[in-house]
């Protein structure tokens, strides 16, 4: 049997072969910053919501979720929301989506352009405690795809998450996590290196904490984070496509102090530190092994106000073992504002440039700066519309190739029925390159999707 190594890919196709998704993202994903895991968000020092208390929301109750100015988001909508299952002191969650997906480019690609459409399932469990002090949350959740035309295209992503705080006193908080995920390098994105066989699949594996210290008017926060990445290897007839190269370990942790200096602002400043390795990597090629560190300073400001977010400047720096790649370093930023119009509308923007690892074996590093323009319009009290916009710039750094991705969309949510919603969404998105090889990825693709949802 012919064997195909990850160290084979390069600007995005398998040598050997002809080649050619999650849930918070940029362009190359579904939605609006839904998920991290479709942008193959590295632990490189991520600056993405370098503002906000680390794991602090895991151990929220949904009158915590709903602090602050009340908007068209955290609404609370009796006799319309799931209520769950009460089992003594925990809530039990449970939900499920049906959904029917229709492209007109189903391998985000120019050549060869296929149309198609699917369903999907949605299967979701959430438990959450209700205690007076202390918190737990658990969940798992899946998202199974299937196409009519091409069955290969199925994908199914799952995975399961527990989280908790453990409350020290009044100012002392300890926060703890662990989550074992599948995912999918959604088509058309950096991570979708392979074309002709079944969308790369990945399982992550993450254990987290963090200890938060209240001293006065100053908040602590100290936090460790590991997180390993295992690709899932593809058949292309009788040949195996080895991914064991794009296997992928690392370690973060930091330190962030936020001090008030109104009621309405407070400044914060953050140092994270990162060492990152490849577990299986050719020990014959150029190993990527990497450190590095990252600080920020930034402001929050807006509580319980029209306008409130997050703004942070810093400098970041990542540093190969191998001087075969270079170091990555310069300015970061990261940027997210919420203008609050009306009850009834709110806009958001966000903004921020990180590093991202590269599934290609001879690029150490992508630079990535991303931004976003969404919003959120309460129609009728029933019915919910988010238009959205996105624009992603990566360029490999030790190259010349740069990769832009763009989206628009709209996606409206009705609450038919109590504990029933009918969510439904448009999406057009376009990938450009500037490297040769890449131009037969280049896609123009168009999106909808409509799912049924219960919510117990």
């Amino acid at each position: 049997m012919a064997m195909v190594t990850g160290a084979m890919v390069a600007g995005g196709e398998v040598q050997q072969h002809r080649k050619g998704d999650g849930t918070r993202a940029r362009p190359g994903a579904d939605g609006l910053r839904r998920c991290r895991w479709g942008r193959m968000a590295m632990q490189w020092g991520s600056l993405a919501g370098a503002l906000s208390w680390p794991m602090l929301a895991a151990g929220q109750n949904a009158s915590e979720r709903r602090a602050g100015p009340e908007t068209v988001e955290n609404r609370v909508r009796p006799g319309l929301e799931g209520t769950g299952f009460e089992a003594g002191s925990l809530r039990i969650l449970p939900s499920v989506g049906f959904g029917a997906i229709a492209t007109d480019d189903l391998y985000a690609r120019r050549v060869p352009r296929v149309s198609d459409v699917g369903a999907s399932l949605a299967p979701a469990l959430a438990v959450q405690s209700r205690w007076d002090r202390h918190a737990l949350t658990l969940r798992a959740d899946g998202l199974f795809e299937r196409y009519a035309r091409h069955g290969a295209e199925g994908t199914d992503r799952y995975g399961a998450g527990i989280g908790g705080r453990i409350d020290i006193g009044r100012d002392t908080r300890i926060n703890l996590d662990a989550a074992i995920d599948r995912r999918i390098e959604a088509r058309g994105t950096t991570g979708d290196t392979l074309f002709g066989v079944k969308p790369i699949a990945y399982r992550q594996v993450g254990l987290g904490g963090s200890v938060e210290q209240q001293v006065g008017a100053t908040h602590l926060a100290f936090d460790l984070r590991f997180d390993r990445f295992h690709y899932f290897n593809r058949h292309d007839g009788d040949s195996t496509i080895v991914l064991s190269q794009r296997d992928y370990q690392a370690l973060a942790g930091g330190a962030k102090v936020i001090r008030p200096i109104s009621s309405a602002v407070a400044v914060s400043v953050a140092v994270r530190l990162n060492a990152t390795r490849y577990p299986h990597e050719n020990p014959a090629e150029a190993t990527r092994r990497a450190h590095g560190y990252a600080v920020m300073a930034g402001v929050a400001f807006g509580q319980d106000r029209l306008l409130e977010g997050e703004l942070a400047l810093g400098y970041l720096h990542q540093r190969f073992t191998s001087p075969a790649y270079p170091t990555i370093a310069g300015l970061a930023y990261d940027a997210n504002l919420h203008w609050h119009v009306t009850p009834l509308t709110t806009f958001s923007l966000a903004a921020d440039k990180t590093i991202q690892r590269s599934p290609i074996v001879d690029v150490a590093g992508i630079e990535q700066q991303q931004f976003s323009l969404g919003a959120a319009h309460e129609l009728l009290r029933t019915l919910i519309l988010r238009p959205t916009a996105s624009y992603t710039v990566n360029r490999f750094r030790g190259g010349a190739r740069v990769d832009r991705y763009a989206s628009v969309g709209l996606s409206a949510t009705w609450q038919a029925a109590p504990h029933l919603m009918v969510e439904g969404t448009l999406r057009h998105a376009l990938g450009r390159s500037s490297a040769l090889v890449a131009k037969p990825r280049e896609y123009d693709q168009n999106r909808a999707t409509i799912t049924l949802k219960y919510v117990f």
